[in-house]
């Protein structure tokens, strides 16, 4: 309950609305500002304790058991893992490992084809296996926060992890830690029996009510709520249920709990405000009832293109086009009204689910026997 303690002061003014009715959204600009403070939030500090407690653990298990030289995180495909990752080995130290080797992909690399050539390149990986790397003369510490960076669904586009799995099978004198969403973990396990290879992996947890609260808290504090006649005690009740249904609703994922939260506020006499006025002071905003958005109706095709763009995390048309052997110009018209319904987005041309929308298509395409990352 501290979180709640602390939080009083703040949550005492806080109008619910449970209605029905179609609601009035934030202003665009709004949304943009409150976006941008929430893609500034630091990952939670849960996810930094967990993973350097598993990798702590591990890499002590590897001291003992060379043959132990991988650790796999797991978590959704919208979650930021890569953010967590390195988060989680932002000035931290292991005493056996004596240099950290970050893969520094920020995408997938143009030419999919040289996948292999840049991975070794980038990482300072020799094309074959040393043959004295066993001799436990080098204690590196290899860090790929993106597994989906490495491949591209296409004739050969799997060349790069098959030259991970060989290399971190053979290779005992590095540790590698990895990062990959558990949807295209179950993808190559289908494909390469992977789970084989790489034995131990670590499901990130998701986020309860009350560790969606605290997280968004700094973004709490640009807003002012409008006064109602609750008193303190059943106000933090009411805050804590709020945030608990919205936990449920968004299946504990950051990303779209965070959508879902910004989608249940309305700006209080938005015709009195400009936008100057808005950027510049505190926002007057009231809370509404949360609700996830019901799926447009989706083709067969759509099916298919959206599966592919969660198996990549991200990516340009180009190479989605290529992952469903389309030409570009054939899947544009698609692409153009996925967009139109808001079920994907495009940042610095690549494309993404977006996570409002996520909750409901994981399980639509469960329905539909496409693997997906929701385990029941």
């Amino acid at each position: 309950m501290q979180i709640f303690d602390r939080l009083k002061s703040l949550f005492i003014k806080v109008p619910f609305q449970e209605t029905e009715n179609e609601l009035d959204e934030l202003p665009k600009n709004v949304i943009s500002g409150l976006n941008q403070q929430i893609h500034a939030l630091p990952c939670h500090p849960k996810y930094v304790k967990i993973l350097q407690s598993t990798l702590e653990e591990a890499l002590c298990q590897w001291q003992d058991h060379p043959e132990a030289n991988e650790l796999v995180i797991l978590s959704s495909s919208i979650e930021p893992l890569s953010q967590i990752i390195q988060t989680a080995l932002v000035n931290w130290s292991y005493e056996n490992i004596r240099d950290i080797k970050l893969l520094s992909w920020s995408n997938r690399p143009k030419d999919f084809l040289k996948i292999v050539s840049k991975l070794q390149n980038d990482l300072g990986l020799s094309a074959k296996l040393d043959v004295d790397c066993n001799s436990g003369k080098f204690q590196e510490l290899i860090v790929i926060p993106c597994l989906e960076f490495c491949f591209l669904r296409h004739i050969h586009g799997l060349d790069g992890i098959e030259f991970l799995r060989n290399r971190i099978f053979q290779d005992h004198s590095r540790f590698w830690l990895i990062g990959c969403n558990s949807l295209t973990w179950q993808y190559l396990d289908y494909i390469y029996n992977i789970n084989s290879y790489f034995e131990k992996t670590l499901l990130l947890p998701t986020m309860t009510g009350e560790e969606l609260m605290e997280w968004l808290t700094p973004v709490f504090t640009k807003m002012e709520f409008q006064k109602n006649d609750l008193d303190e005690e059943k106000q933090v009740a009411k805050m804590q249920e709020y945030f608990d249904y919205l936990s449920h609703t968004s299946q504990g994922l950051s990303s779209a709990a965070s959508q879902l939260w910004l989608k249940s506020l309305s700006m209080i006499n938005t015709e009195n405000l400009d936008s100057q006025e808005t950027e510049k002071e505190n926002i007057l905003v009231e809370y509404h009832q949360i609700k996830s958005l019901d799926l447009p109706e989706l083709s067969s095709s759509d099916r298919y293109l959206l599966f592919s763009m969660l198996l990549h995390k991200e990516i340009n048309l180009s190479h989605l086009a290529l992952s469903l052997g389309e030409s570009e110009s054939r899947i544009q018209f698609q692409i153009q009204k996925l967009l139109s319904m808001g079920v994907i987005q495009r940042l610095n041309n690549l494309l993404t689910i977006h996570p409002t929308y996520y909750p409901k298509l994981r399980k639509h395409l469960k329905n539909y026997n496409f693997i997906t990352d929701l385990i029941e």
